[in-house]
């Protein structure tokens, strides 16, 4: 299919639960092994459109809206509050070990979800993703995230989107479809949301926790991902003693939407062959 002519599939419809921390939105479809889908901080349960109709056939998909993001309560800026929140979710699909799937800051929160339960992850994804800035917590916010919210109020969630959404696929070949929906997410960012995860990135370290993962881990890093920053990228392949690692070429930090095949294939290869290859 030529990309520009790519539509987007229908997502499941949302579900809530409640936690210890308030209530928790998801998507989920399919029956049989759990694979568990975290977003990044453009993201909703909804960026993963292309993953549910790609794998949800053999698998039961799921996909969480982070806290303070679609119909979830806001927590604490405190990692260990969003993996206290995940802990709860994954535990909705009952004793079975469960497949990872992290992007971005989805990742940084599976890294160290993944360190601390390892009895409950079978297999672990970390895509495009890095172990926490480590601020210390009397620094201010960053001044990216304080530049974003003022973008967001000074020019409205709908155009907030469409930037962000540029941000994201800076690609000519993009579906507008895709750019789009993407922008869409975007838009539906919630600021106090936003402003949470984007402080729970700043004060996470997860450098004294890779080492301790002890599951098959499959890395992606994007090769045209100007997000992550490389010394960031560095720190996760240095410390995590992961199963492989595929740098994707070409594709920037949401693969999921600008090569929703390649990406969705590189996952359901690494999940169906136990992490062997």
């Amino acid at each position: 299919m030529n990309p520009e002519n790519q539509t987007v599939p229908e997502c499941p419809p949302q579900h809530i639960i409640a936690t210890s921390q308030g209530q928790l939105s998801f998507r989920a479809c399919g029956s049989g092994e759990v694979i568990i889908f975290l977003h990044g901080l453009l993201g909703s349960s909804k960026a993963w459109a292309f993953q549910f109709a790609g794998l949800s056939s053999a698998y039961q998909v799921a996909a969480w809206d982070a806290p303070g993001y679609g119909a979830s309560a806001l927590i604490a800026a405190d990692i260990d509050a969003y993996v206290q929140a995940l802990h709860e979710f994954i535990r909705q699909f009952g004793d079975k070990k469960v497949s990872l799937v992290g992007h971005s800051m989805g990742g940084t929160v599976a890294s160290r979800y993944a360190a601390r339960y390892p009895a409950h992850i079978k297999r672990l994804v970390l895509s495009c993703t890095h172990p926490g800035y480590g601020v210390p917590a009397t620094a201010p916010a960053s001044e990216k995230l304080e530049k974003r919210l003022r973008e967001l109020h000074d020019i409205g969630a709908e155009a907030y989107g469409r930037n962000r959404a540029r941000d994201l696929l800076p690609f000519a070949d993009i579906s507008p479809a895709v750019l789009a929906y993407a922008a869409d997410i975007a838009a539906a960012t919630h600021p106090e949301g936003l402003r949470r995860a984007s402080r729970m990135l700043q004060l996470a370290d997860n450098r004294p926790l890779l080492p301790r993962i002890a599951v098959p881990t499959l890395i992606l890093t994007g090769g045209e991902d100007h997000v992550v920053q490389p010394r960031l990228t560095a720190d996760l392949l240095a410390l995590v003693p992961f199963t492989r690692h595929i740098e994707m070429p070409g594709l920037g930090h949401a693969p999921y939407f600008q090569a929703p095949a390649y990406y969705t294939g590189l996952l359901q290869d690494f999940i169906s062959n136990d992490g062997t290859r």
